[in-house]
């Protein structure tokens, strides 16, 4: 078996591959084919983002027919995955791998806290158990193991902190023309690999991102066997709903039950004296803005909960909340509203800045992870050049981006 033909097998194409890791198309076919040794950083890298090792590309100590399709692609097969899909994943997986060796480079260190974590959580689960139950024993595990959400407030604000605290990479990130609303998938070395969670940030809210990191994250936890998961955004009122499955419904009781259990529910109505049966547009805003969960989802729970019975859950799902819960949180701001609050010097600060060049497919750059890489070479703990490289841009865009803050560096 030659490069290409395993390329061949994840179902991406030598143009996406070449093209992500920002080299001539025609050099990569040489490389595929066996005409052309791959240097070792350019197969270290393209081993990452396909989740093979690195040693399948020395063609003195391996033989590439000895190599299997990694799962994650065998997944992005299926007929429901696009090009554009695949691509994505692509892209997602070098961003990742390029976050991990930033972390990696300019902490010293890696920060293993998720296994341990991972390990009592699991061991909290009976398996015997239904998937809703065993979701939320393994949330009720996470929340008193972490001191997430405890003591009767929403904490969807500490979230992403919380799970980046335990060594685990979240990335969020636009990506239009994908049907992909969320991945986790395992980054690094094989004796060094960490959880990354992807979230696709595009048209997006804050309140529906937070249920899918914490449902990413319980595919990092409970699947941990299958070593990749993959959600699709569904249409409204799809019938072939992915939570028909065990994982899914594991995964979802999960990220509710962390975000929003019932006691949360019982102690917001008795900090407001709202109460569940006779909610008020502004008073279910309200529980939206404590809990920083989307308002469907909200509604959906207090229907599980027994608090409301079918009617009023139609009835509260037609509320129109969006402008009363814009007055009680920036999450709920659009773009616009949003610079406007931070002042567009503010905003112009980032504006056309986080977008790689490198590869035909664009994405964007989170704005701590640029901010970070810049910083670094500021502080001249990697070079511009590795700077490049971390963001997916040209030297000519760096220096065009950020050249007037490292006057020093530029010269």
């Amino acid at each position: 078996m030659s490069i290409r033909a395993l390329i061949d097998g994840t179902g991406l194409s030598l143009n996406a591959c070449a093209s992500t890791l920002g080299v001539d198309t025609q050099i990569f076919k040489e490389w595929a084919d066996g005409k052309r040794e791959m240097p070792p950083s350019y197969a270290e890298t393209l081993s990452a983002i396909l989740g093979v090792n690195s040693k399948l590309f020395d063609s003195r100590t391996t033989d590439l027919r000895k190599a299997e399709t990694p799962a994650i692609w065998f997944k992005l097969r299926g007929d429901e995955f696009t090009d554009a899909d695949r691509e994505s994943i692509l892209l997602i997986r070098r961003l990742g791998h390029n976050l991990n060796q930033f972390e990696r480079a300019t902490d010293g260190q890696s920060n293993r806290g998720w296994e341990i974590l991972f390990e009592r959580i699991r061991a909290a689960v009976n398996l015997q158990d239904s998937p809703q139950a065993q979701g939320r024993k393994a949330a009720e595990a996470f929340r008193s193991f972490t001191q997430f959400g405890l003591g009767g407030k929403g904490a969807a604000e500490y979230l992403r902190g919380a799970v980046r605290a335990k060594g685990i990479l979240v990335l969020e990130s636009p990506i239009s023309g994908s049907q992909l609303e969320g991945c986790t998938f395992l980054v690094g070395e094989t004796e060094m690999q960490r959880p990354c969670i992807f979230v696709n940030t595009y048209k997006s809210t804050w309140f529906r991102r937070n249920v899918i990191i914490m449902h990413e994250l319980a595919h990092a936890i409970l699947d941990h066997n299958l070593g990749v998961a993959i959600d699709r955004i569904e249409a409204e009122g799809s019938k072939n709903s992915r939570l028909n499955s065990i994982q899914e419904v594991r995964a979802e009781a999960f990220a509710r039950e962390c975000l929003l259990p019932k006691q949360l529910v019982m102690s917001f109505c008795a900090q407001t004296g709202a109460k569940p049966t006779r909610l008020a547009p502004e008073s279910l805003a309200g529980l939206v803005a404590f809990s920083g969960v989307e308002q469907k989802t909200v509604v959906a729970l207090l229907r599980e909960y027994e608090l409301i019975d079918d009617s009023l859950a139609a009835q509260y799902l037609l509320f129109e909340i969006w402008e009363i819960l814009r007055g009680m949180t920036e999450h709920a701001l659009s773009t616009m509203q949003f610079i406007e609050r931070i002042g567009a010097q503010a905003a112009q600060q980032w504006e056309n800045k986080r977008y790689t060049t490198v590869g035909t497919r664009k994405i964007m750059l989170p704005v701590n992870y640029v901010q970070s890489v810049i910083e670094a070479v500021v502080g001249y703990k990697i070079s511009m050049s590795r700077a490049t490289e971390l963001l997916m841009i040209d030297l000519e865009v760096f220096l065009e981006r950020f050249g007037h803050l490292m006057p020093a560096a530029a010269e």
